[in-house]
């Protein structure tokens, strides 16, 4: 027989022994934890040990319930934020700017991404939430940024009236001198 079978036959065999080096160690490592064949732990401290790990996850699937269902209060106030912008003159847009710092600081658990708000509910996990919310998404961040540009013209021209008032009631020559001036270099192209 050539070496070549020999080899492979010699390869086979080892790996289909029952009783290999693999399940050895395999078994030497549960003996040392102490565990029976039917994966019961035989001491005390294993036992205690998974009953503390089986209250952590009733705590840990409590406190998720509840954060899902601060989420839903958040997302219900930013609801009706983008619902009351333009009865409240755009203050209400400070909530939605404040909603996103807070999502910062605290997490996508208790305060909702922008779109997500909408189809939040207390029962849902958040990858059900982002997933629904995805149409959203870019139609609201793009709302936000139309919104701010929008305010901040709007803010800017609120503040320039009253200063050119202020400005040409304090000194009204040189408001006049001046206003001349660019009239006629205007007027020249110079």
């Amino acid at each position: 027989m050539p070496l070549d079978d020999q080899l492979i036959r010699n390869q086979t065999d080892t790996t289909n022994e029952p009783d290999s080096s693999a399940d050895k160690a395999g078994a030497l490592n549960r003996a040392k934890r102490g565990e029976l064949e039917g994966g019961e732990a035989t001491d005390f401290r294993s036992s205690r040990m998974s009953a503390i790990r089986a209250k952590a996850g009733k705590l840990k699937a409590k406190l998720s319930i509840g954060q899902k269902s601060f989420s839903a209060a958040t997302s219900k106030i930013l609801q009706s934020a983008w619902r009351n912008i333009v009865i409240s003159f755009g203050f209400s847009f400070l909530y939605v700017y404040a909603h996103l710092f807070l999502q910062q600081i605290f997490g996508k658990n208790l305060f909702a991404p922008l779109g997500s708000e909408w189809r939040d509910r207390p029962g849902l996990t958040i990858e059900e939430r982002e997933r629904m919310g995805v149409p959203f998404k870019l139609m609201e961040s793009f709302g936000v940024g139309c919104l701010t540009i929008v305010l901040l013209i709007a803010i800017i021209f609120a503040f320039s009236i009253p200063a050119l008032i202020i400005e040409v009631v304090t000194n009204p020559l040189r408001t006049f001198v001046s206003f001349f001036k660019e009239f006629f270099s205007w007027l020249t192209g110079s």
